[in-house]
C-alpha cells in the first residue's frame, strides 16, 4: 500500500495537484488506454496510490470483506450469456454508454469492450467501477441488500450524486498520479459539477466517509442543518436528470438562503467540520 503517513498540525496534506512521489509511477499512466482481464491488478495498484482519498482506499481496500478474486475484472462480449441475469439491466440503464457494472456478492466488475475495442475497455471506465467495489457496503448482507445490491451513498443520494461522487474519486485519484482523462465518451461529466460543490462545502472527509464506510447520516445531518430538511433532494433529482445547471443553481440558491439565515440570527457557527484528528483516524 502506499500509505501517507499523517501530517503534523498545520502541515501540508498531499493531495490533488501534488506531484506524486517520486518513488512511485503509475503502472498505466493513459486514461484511455486499453486494458482487458490481465490488467485488474494494476486497477488495485492506482487505488492503493498516492491521492486525496488514499487513506480512506487503504482502509477500505484493508478489510477482509473487501477480497477480490483473481480474475475481478471481466471482460464480456455477451451481457445476455455472461452476466448474471440480476445485473443484466444495468447495462441499460440511463441511456449513452452503459460499459459496466459491478456484483458486489462475488466483488466482480463486468465489463463491455469499449467503443472502438474488441475484447478490452478503457483504463478510465475500468478504474471507475473498481471504484464502486470499494464503496460500502463491502459485504452485503441479505436482509440489508438486495439481490442488485447498490453501493449505500448511490441508493441514499440517487443515481446522479452516487455515479458523480464516483467519478469525481475517480478523476481525483488519475489526477494526483499523472494519469491523463479519457477524451471521448465521458458518459458521467453532466454528475460530476454538484458533487464538486458538495465536497467543496461539505468536507472530503465527510463525503469520503459516506462513500466508503456508509455514514450517510453524517452528511445527511450536515446536509438537513446546512439547507433545510431534505432539502438535498432537489439537488440529487436534478443531478440524476442530467440538469448541471439547475443543480448548481440550486446549490447556490440553497447557499445563499444560509447565509441570509446566519446574518439574521448573528454569528454561531457553522455545522461542525470533521477534525484532522478524526480525519487521519
Amino acid at each position: 500500500m502506499f500509505v501517507w503517513t499523517n501530517p503534523p498540525p498545520g502541515a501540508h496534506r498531499p493531495g490533488l495537484g501534488d506531484p506524486p512521489p517520486s518513488s512511485y509511477k503509475p503502472p498505466i499512466n493513459k486514461g484511455g488506454q486499453p486494458v482487458d482481464e490481465k490488467d485488474g491488478k494494476h486497477l488495485l495498484t492506482i487505488l492503493a496510490g498516492p491521492s486525496p482519498y488514499q487513506i480512506y482506499l487503504a482502509r477500505a481496500m484493508a478489510n477482509a470483506a473487501t477480497t477480490v478474486p483473481g480474475n475481478f475484472l471481466r471482460i464480456v462480449t455477451s451481457v445476455k450469456n455472461q452476466v448474471p441475469r440480476h445485473l443484466q439491466g444495468m447495462f441499460t440503464q440511463g441511456g449513452g454508454f452503459t460499459g459496466a457494472t459491478i456484483d458486489r456478492w462475488t466483488r466482480t466488475i463486468y465489463a463491455q469492450p469499449a467503443p472502438g475495442l474488441r475484447m478490452e475497455t478503457r483504463l478510465e471506465y475500468a478504474l471507475h467501477e473498481a471504484v464502486h467495489l470499494f464503496a460500502d457496503p463491502h459485504a452485503p448482507a441479505a436482509r440489508s441488500c438486495p439481490t442488485l445490491c447498490i453501493g449505500t451513498f448511490q441508493r441514499t443520494y440517487g443515481r446522479g450524486l452516487g455515479e458523480g461522487t464516483t467519478q469525481v474519486i475517480t478523476e481525483d485519484v488519475m489526477d494526483a498520479q499523472g494519469i491523463s482523462r479519457y477524451y471521448r465518451d465521458r458518459p458521467y461529466d453532466a454528475f460530476t459539477p454538484p458533487v464538486r460543490e458538495i465536497i467543496k462545502i461539505f468536507t472530503l472527509d465527510t463525503v469520503a466517509r459516506a462513500y466508503f464506510f456508509g455514514d450517510v447520516n453524517t452528511l445527511t445531518a450536515a446536509m438537513d442543518w446546512r439547507w433545510g430538511p431534505d432539502a438535498w433532494r432537489v439537488v440529487a433529482r436534478l443531478t440524476s436528470q442530467g440538469d448541471t445547471k439547475k443543480a448548481l443553481d440550486e446549490i447556490k440558491k440553497l447557499e445563499a438562503a444560509h447565509v441570509q439565515r446566519l446574518q439574521l440570527r448573528g454569528p454561531k457557527g457553522d455545522f461542525p467540520s470533521p477534525s484532522r484528528t478524526r480525519m487521519y483516524a
